[in-house]
């Protein structure tokens, strides 16, 4: 299975990759990048499953890192809808 993109975020304050993968509609797998050339975040969690439910992104693998979760599912979003789509929502509340 061929990766969608290629995610970016921090994880203890170290910019980590991640390759996504989409599963079904509302389920993805975020799969960490081990570049053979350079180190990669040990710190990071290596999979993840991500899940939409009812707007808000969650995982199911007891991961307790909620900003991970969340900047992961907005590139997500963005990858799904666009950029105009979550320019048009900022500020909105």
């Amino acid at each position: 299975m061929e990766p969608l993109f290629e995610a970016k975020a921090t994880v203890n304050e170290i910019l980590t990759a991640y390759n996504i993968y989409r599963i079904d509609q509302e389920n993805y797998k975020a799969e960490i990048v081990k570049d053979e050339d350079s180190d990669y975040n040990t710190s990071a969690p290596e999979e993840l499953t991500l899940t939409k439910n009812h707007g808000t992104w969650t995982t199911h693998d007891n991961n307790n890192n909620i900003d991970l979760v969340a900047t992961l599912g907005i590139e997500i979003d963005v990858f799904n809808n666009g950029y105009g789509a979550l320019l048009g929502r900022i500020g909105v509340r």
